[in-house]
């Protein structure tokens, strides 16, 4: 067809050609134009059956497009394409693609073939423009052609077992079958999108290795046929950590596909993996040069001795080592071994015996050879030269038995001398302290473990734990390097103490040493050898121009009287020390009475975290009361454990315990929650009470304590004014600006802060005026006996216009009976708690008494 139309208006030119339209106005076949530079698409397909539904919303060439595969999208724009040095006016173009058609009950694919020709532009008009016809695959136009059966030929190859692809005449890949997707580990996704895209031309590997390149170029320039082998790896075309390291190694045939004017229109490309035999044979060519490295170039002695004559296995024991020590001579051996021995050459070493080799025990050696079924693995032997200096090695060998007869022996010899000397320093390292060379823990541990291991009945054994007195202050005013030279000065000094009695002299770590009398007469000579180290530290050290004196605290153990293994006896040791400390002794021996809830204590403090866990806990509630208005307005929230067998155990015993680890932080947790619980319980009853908890120091130092009471605050919606924390002075003072910070936080929040235990503690008023807190309770110790004790009145009194006089509410804690209460009312005492009011209880026994007591009074409104 020729173009006539001035305006280039596809829609136009079809209009104006009525006798071929009515022509070709069958149900297979319809008209078509395309303008590949505006991409306005036109399709007669009105009676193309169920092709009609398809093509008439089509109107641009880019919405036919996105229905097509990659590769067929590919095929259709080289065919009908923009290249504007293509000016063919005459050549008939074509193109099979498949299309996803409805049929009214289901989408399939069917396949149509547009055949048209490129038509010549008219002046004027920037188009480059294509007509023809789309012809269904049933049309007599669509019966094979030469096209047609090459690529049929093309599609037999997908079930090849032959792992191949096609690509057109610049390399870009058409097709590829299912056996070369397995190849490259490619899934029918990873081929499709692969197909029109991935050109053999442009591939970066191919690229790399020039000679590659100019054999591959050459199959699409000239059209020749080459076959190559190649690795290739698949890290080029996967990501995967698993198959991205994996090269695959195979032989590539490329065959050009001439068309009718025997130019290339495409090339079929087919691999054979040879990866299998690659690695077959690298395998063995590795097998080789390691044999070869192996005797050469080893770094252990190889050698091979032979039996002259052979050794009759079925012999006994002591015939055959006998034989095997006369008979065995060294018939091969590498350099190493050379070097080994120290000769000059292999012709001085060769023939000779096992007496020769020097091994001190090679007797033994051969015993252990022969019960091991003729083999050795990792033996040590210890050689001496002819000065008598040891070397050590290690040897590896097994025994060739053939027809009952030992013949040979092969082995290998390590030198390990330096390991051995490399073991024993870091040995010497481990049980010895690097500033002072004592023996350390470990070797002091391991010295007490062998003499209870050996010891007799009536041995006697003793362990005197050192500790310096004010090192620390030597240390924070001469410097640590005086405060080193100092510790290396103690050692000497305690040994020289142990001329006249064995033991061990061993520093623990810091200012502490210890020492062990593994055998003594009696527990008194162990106090007097204390004494005697007491005054030996107690002696003028000279410190590079600096004279001081030190004193020191020592703790004594007795073995077996007090304790049975190294671990007891240092504990026990530690306990006598801290007693000796802290009562300013010198020195203590260990007694039950400094430690009588040692057992007890461990036990609580493991089964502590489960109570938290199982809620063995509970809470109890003691009454606060208003003086003035006589009436109940909060409680205070005690802990209580009842532990499953141990019964009740007192807060006195497990919250000082707590508070020395992270535990208080989950005890305080669960206290806080379950106060508030129950306060917004009582809330929800109509009774508007307070609820107060207790807050150790270290929640106090806890920078998360805010947080965590503005979430439960929040969590049961309780307003902040109805939660009062108690803190005591000593929590306090145990960093103010710390304290002061988390206090301001909880202040923030509305919480009611309270000072616990007024009175006991060293509190500064300085800081008592800047805390945000608004109550004072005074310590009940001072309360009970106030009407016994006029000093005990005198402080209560003057605490209560004390905190007056700041604007802080005072709580009398305390009150056992009614002249007290009455005479706290005399005073001004705000509030009030006691047992006289009410009992810590539990929560039931709580509420009883909020409805009999008669001290529950409602404000008034």
């Amino acid at each position: 067809m020729q173009h006539s139309n001035p305006s280039g208006n596809p829609a136009i030119l079809l209009s104006a050609n009525p006798a071929l339209e009515n022509a070709l106005d069958a149900a297979t076949t319809a008209p078509w134009c395309m303008d590949v530079l505006s991409g306005e698409l036109q399709v007669t397909a009105q009676h193309l059956n169920s092709l009609a539904a398809f093509f008439v919303p089509l109107n641009h060439i880019s919405a036919l497009l996105q229905h097509l595969r990659k590769a067929d999208r590919y095929l259709f724009l080289q065919a009908f394409n923009t290249d504007p040095q293509d000016q063919d006016y005459q050549r008939l173009r074509s193109c099979d693609v498949r299309l996803p058609i409805s049929d009214g009950e289901q989408v399939v694919e069917t396949v149509v073939r547009f055949v048209g020709r490129l038509q010549a532009p008219v002046s004027g008009v920037n188009a480059r423009v294509f007509e023809g016809l789309i012809v269904a695959a049933s049309h007599w136009l669509a019966q094979p052609s030469d096209e047609y059966a090459l690529q049929f030929l093309s599609g037999l190859f997908a079930e090849s077992p032959i792992p191949s692809f096609i690509t057109d005449k610049q390399g870009v890949l058409i097709n590829i079958n299912d056996a070369c997707a397995r190849l490259f580990h490619l899934s029918h996704r990873q081929a499709e999108q692969a197909t029109g895209f991935y050109s053999i031309l442009r591939d970066k590997h191919l690229q790399a290795d020039a000679e590659l390149a100019a054999a591959v170029q050459s199959v699409y320039l000239h059209g020749c046929t080459h076959t190559l082998e190649m690795s290739y790896s698949l890290g080029n075309i996967h990501r995967s950590r698993f198959i991205c390291d994996k090269q695959i190694h195979f032989r590539v045939s490329f065959l050009p596909i001439p068309d009718r004017q025997g130019n290339i229109a495409q090339v079929l490309v087919q691999l054979q993996d040879l990866s299998r035999e690659k690695s077959a044979r690298d395998a063995l060519q590795e097998s080789e040069a390691s044999y070869k490295a192996f005797i050469t170039n080893s770094s252990e002695a190889i050698w091979c001795y032979d039996m002259q004559p052979p050794v009759a296995v079925c012999a006994g024991l002591e015939e055959q080592v006998q034989q095997i020590a006369r008979c065995a001579r060294l018939v091969e051996a590498n350099k190493v071994l050379i070097n080994m021995l120290g000769v000059e050459s292999l012709d001085e070493i060769i023939g000779s015996g096992l007496i020769d080799s020097g091994s001190k025990n090679y007797v033994f050696d051969i015993h252990y050879f022969v019960k091991n079924h003729y083999l050795m693995v990792d033996h040590d032997i210890v050689r001496q030269d002819s000065r008598g200096k040891n070397f050590y090695f290690q040897i590896c060998c097994t025994g060739i038995v053939e027809d009952g007869y030992l013949k040979r022996v092969w082995g290998t010899t390590k030198d390990i001398t330096a390991r051995r000397r490399y073991e024993e320093k870091l040995r010497y390292q481990s049980f010895h302290d690097s500033l002072t060379a004592l023996p350390n823990r470990e070797k002091l541990y391991a010295d007490m473990q062998t003499c209870f291991e050996q010891r007799s009945a009536e041995q006697i054994s003793a362990l005197l734990l050192i500790d310096l007195d004010r090192f620390k202050e030597i240390n924070d005013t001469l410097g640590h390097n005086v405060g080193d030279h100092l510790l290396q000065l103690i050692g000497p000094r305690l040994a020289n103490e142990m001329s006249e009695i064995p033991g061990t002299v061993a520093r623990l770590g810091g200012d502490e040493f210890a020492v062990f009398l593994p055998r003594i007469r009696s527990t008194h000579q162990a106090v007097v050898f204390g004494h005697r180290l007491l005054d030996a530290l107690s002696q003028e050290f000279d410190l590079d121009g600096f004279t001081t004196q030190i004193s020191a605290s020592i703790g004594i153990s007795i073995s077996p009287h007090q304790a049975q293994d190294q671990h007891a006896l240092m504990r026990y040791a530690d306990i006598a020390m801290y007693y000796a400390k802290g009562q300013m002794l010198g020195l203590a021996i260990y007694s039950a009475e400094y430690d009588p809830h040692s057992t007890k204590r461990l036990s609580i403090i493991s089964e502590l975290g489960r109570a938290i866990r199982e809620n063995q806990l509970c809470l109890y509630y003691q009454p606060k009361v208003l003086l003035d208005e006589q009436r109940c307005y909060g409680f205070e929230a005690l802990i209580r454990w009842i532990h499953p067998e141990l019964g009740f155990v007192s807060p006195v015993d497990f919250i000082p315990m707590a508070e020395l680890t992270t535990l208080i932080h989950q005890l305080t947790a669960w206290v806080l929650e379950k106060a508030i619980e129950q306060c917004r319980s009582w809330q929800d009853q109509g009774m508007s009470l307070s609820i107060a908890v207790n807050l150790s120091a270290r929640n106090l130092m806890d920078d998360n304590i805010p947080k965590l009471v503005e979430r439960l605050l929040l969590k049961y919606k309780l307003p902040a004014a109805r939660l009062e924390l108690e803190i005591t002075e000593s929590s306090i003072m145990t960093d103010p600006a710390r304290a002061l910070r988390n206090l301001d936080a909880l202040h923030a929040l509305g919480v009611h802060l309270a000072i616990d235990d007024f009175g006991t503690g060293y509190s500064s008023l300085a800081y008592l005026k800047r805390l945000p807190v608004q109550t004072l309770k005074i310590d009940s110790s001072f309360v009970r006996t106030m009407l016994d004790d006029l000093q005990d009145e005198l402080i209560v009194n003057s605490t209560i216009h004390l905190a007056h006089n700041l604007g802080l509410m005072v709580v009398a804690e305390g009150v056992e009976n009614e002249a007290l209460l009455n005479r706290l009312r005399e005073m001004g005492c705000d509030e009030a708690q006691g047992f006289f009011i009410g009992k810590p209880m539990a929560v039931v026994n709580a509420n009883e008494w909020l409805v009999e007591s008669g001290w529950v009074k409602q404000p008034p409104q």
